[in-house]
């Protein structure tokens, strides 16, 4: 009887112990998922973009007649651009708790947040275009 009662005495500190790590292993799996999600969708614009790189040097050879090229080019063009907004939806999901927090928070009107920085044209102005990231690799 005595060694029943160490025995769940034992097993109930090692619970209350463990408890707050329940938690942290939802939050991590969670993260884990958000990342692997975000992975996918930068994985899908980048497979768009390689797609309109070498359907323009397609088009530049000769192999593709102009409608061929213009009907190709929009269905990558919206696979990219759907990708790019999610993932920017992503981003700006992510940076709310950081501006409530001090942190930088969302670009401004007419800018986009490149790696956690603002992106700017070459010409020197902001830019909103969606695709800037995948352009300038």
């Amino acid at each position: 009887m005595l060694y029943l009662a160490a025995v769940l005495i034992v097993a109930s500190v090692a619970l209350f112990v463990a408890a707050p790590l329940g938690g942290g292993l939802l939050a991590t799996r969670r993260a884990g998922r958000d990342a692997a999600e975000a992975e996918r969708l930068e994985h899908e614009r980048a497979l768009a973009m390689q797609g309109l790189r070498e359907l323009e040097f397609d088009r530049e050879m000769g192999k593709l007649s102009d409608a061929d090229y213009a009907a190709l080019r929009e269905g990558l063009m919206a696979r990219a651009l759907g990708a790019s907004a999610a993932l920017e939806r992503r981003y700006a999901m992510a940076a709310a708790p950081a501006s409530a927090g001090g942190g930088r928070g969302a670009p401004a009107a007419g800018q986009i947040r490149i790696d956690g920085g603002v992106g700017r044209c070459r010409v020197g102005r902001d830019c909103a275009h969606p695709l800037l990231p995948a352009m300038r690799r």
